[in-house]
């Protein structure tokens, strides 16, 4: 067989065949049928057929050569050959039209003479042009012989005249079944292996009409390359096109499509405790979007966007929001950059900022909370749709992260415009700005404004909850009843009439604020912290003791450490000593475990 012009230098065109290979294509043909059912087990999910289908590769006399031996189990040494067998096609795939006349269109019997020369006689890729102008052992003498190998070891092959279908087929279904079984990938980083994969998986789902997988992938590719809770898919189809929104709506259609570009090598799927996440492999991530035009990326990215805000909860007050913002914020800021690239969505875009802002607050990470809080009213200035409720908003929580990092003075003026725009408003809303301003006042040195403030706002929320008797008016006011105790807890002495006195309001305003909210409502960690300070100034330290016990065990079951934990703690440390209580000294400790953590986090 005569070849066209060879890739690279031109050798010696003798071939470089290993020491003592003395192998025929009939005794590696019978290699071959071990690794095809090796992966013929793989693909039907039989993992102990596979495992010992894969110890009879490693044991096959033809790969004695080949491979690694010391260091790893046959099992591994079967997957490396088997998974050498797949790369070693693809390389031949790829380099056939540049050495055979006429490509791959020829005769099958030129791809597979290619396909041995390299992986089996190890001749490089350069030296595949010129290796076939010598006498090459095994040849392939005839149609029929050649139709016959394809047909036999080409996992979904047709046995036709034409290699291509065969080769392609081999590649893939053998990268599809092995896909992240393989301890030692040293094709990991090949973006062209990568593109290769991509482009004859991408043409099999448009074949077979699966636009529903399509789209799966695609609104994966628009996310960040971050993996994703599978339960996003399930909670938020919604805002999704049509074929992929059944699929969403349906748990069954779901899990199987998942199943089907799981095994092909599309998607990876991992766990982190109870939580399942998916994600594409990182090679392949940028490639689904990359089929788009300008158009149907600003659409995907608009898609992409509403998923998210449906996906995410509201309240990242909530310490059980936070595991699913925290696997979403890279997603959050890769979709609003592209909002802002794109200059559309940035009224959703602004939300979840401002949602990310509240996040990384109540986990004191205050500079990360000022960066969002900026951003979402950068955002909402920019989308030109003023809405007074938002935009208060926005301006309180960015007053928030402002005081922490940049102090109380600072945040008065951003506080105050959002007192502005609530102007001639009594609501909820209102009062929740008014307590955030009397906070802030106090922080500033101002106390007696700072109480009539609070006194205001919490006036104006006990009318709310009084006509509405809505969760929302009593959790807001629950919050301000809160903060006023606080706010009279710190200014008043700690023993005597006086503090008595004040402590006794306190526990009637906490006890108003269990009240009007459910158990375990928002803010309920915060009353247990002030009602236990409150007794201690009542003279009724077990009491004190029993609250925050109960406190600490309730923070111990969060997502991690909080300040809240640590405040619970260091004053439960305080109660146990002072009842002489040996434990003390271990809750202290942890105290400074989280200390530590909260420095360093």
């Amino acid at each position: 067989m005569k070849s066209g012009p060879a890739l690279g230098r031109h050798p010696d065109p003798a071939p470089k065949v290993p020491p003592g290979f003395t192998a025929t294509w009939q005794e590696f043909r019978s290699g071959l049928r071990q690794v095809h059912t090796a992966v013929a087990l793989a693909l039907g999910d039989d993992r102990e057929g596979e495992t010992e289908a894969l110890r009879a590769v490693a044991r096959t006399p033809v790969f004695d050569l080949f491979g690694p031996r010391d260091g790893c189990t046959d099992e591994e040494r079967g997957r490396w050959l088997a998974d050498r067998v797949a790369r070693g096609v693809q390389q031949a795939r790829d380099t056939a039209p540049a050495v055979v006349p006429g490509g791959l269109g020829g005769a099958a019997g030129q791809a597979l003479v290619l396909w041995c020369l390299h992986v089996v006689l190890g001749i490089p890729l350069e030296e595949l042009g010129a290796a076939q102008d010598g006498d090459i052992d095994p040849p392939l003498r005839g149609r029929d012989l050649a139709q016959k190998i394809e047909g036999r070891m080409w996992l979904s092959a047709r046995p036709t005249g034409r290699a291509e279908p065969g080769i392609v087929t081999l590649y893939h279904e053998v990268q599809a079944a092995l896909r992240d079984r393989f301890p030692t990938r040293e094709d990991g980083g090949d973006e062209e292996l990568a593109r290769a994969h991509f482009g004859y998986e991408w043409r099999r789902l448009t074949q077979l009409g699966l636009e529903p997988e399509r789209d799966l992938l695609t609104l994966l590719s628009t996310l960040a390359p971050d993996p994703l809770p599978v339960s996003f898919l399930a909670s938020a189809w919604g805002p999704l096109p049509g074929p992929l929104r059944d699929l969403g709506s349906s748990t069954h259609l779901m899990a199987l499509a998942l199943r089907r570009l799981l095994d092909r090598g599309l998607l990876l799927v991992t766990s982190r405790d109870d939580t399942r996440l998916v994600g594409i492999p990182q090679l392949l991530h940028p490639l689904p979007v990359g089929t788009l035009d300008p158009a149907q990326r600003r659409r995907w990215a608009n898609i992409a966007l509403r998923f998210l805000s449906v996906a995410l909860r509201g309240d990242t007050h909530d310490h059980d929001s936070w595991p699913e913002w925290r696997d979403a914020r890279p997603h959050v800021l890769h979709l609003v950059a592209l909002a802002e690239e794109y200059g559309e969505g940035l009224q959703e875009a602004a939300d979840l900022m401002d949602r990310l802002s509240v996040f990384h607050r109540v986990r004191g990470e205050d500079p990360d909370a000022l960066t969002a809080a900026r951003r979402a009213l950068s955002l909402y200035e920019r989308a030109g749709n003023p809405s007074p409720v938002k935009q208060a908003t926005y301006l309180t929580n960015y007053a928030v992260a402002v005081r922490a990092v940049e102090g109380p003075a600072a945040a008065l003026e951003p506080v105050e415009r959002a007192l502005a725009v609530e102007a001639n408003r009594s609501d909820a809303d209102h009062a929740q700005t008014l307590n955030l301003y009397a906070s802030i006042l106090e922080s500033a040195g101002r106390p007696r404004d700072a109480d009539e403030a609070f006194r205001q706002s919490i006036a104006i929320a006990r009318r709310c909850h009084e006509d509405t008797g809505s969760e929302e008016d009593a959790e807001a006011l629950a919050m301000v009843l809160n903060d006023y105790s606080v706010h009279l807890l710190r200014h008043a002495p700690e023993k005597g009439t006086s503090a008595r006195a004040v402590a006794g309001d306190v526990l009637r305003m906490l006890d108003e604020a269990e009240n009007v909210t459910r158990p375990g409502g928002y803010g309920t960690e915060q009353i247990m912290l002030n009602r236990a300070d409150a007794m201690r100034r009542l003279g009724r330290p077990e009491d004190a003791r029993q609250v925050l016990e109960q406190l600490v065990a309730l923070c111990e079951e969060w997502d991690e450490p909080t300040l809240l934990l640590f405040a619970a703690l260091v004053d439960l440390a305080e109660v146990l000593n002072g009842l002489g209580d040996p434990r003390h000294e271990e809750v202290l400790r942890r105290a400074h475990e989280v200390d530590d953590f909260l420095a360093t986090s």
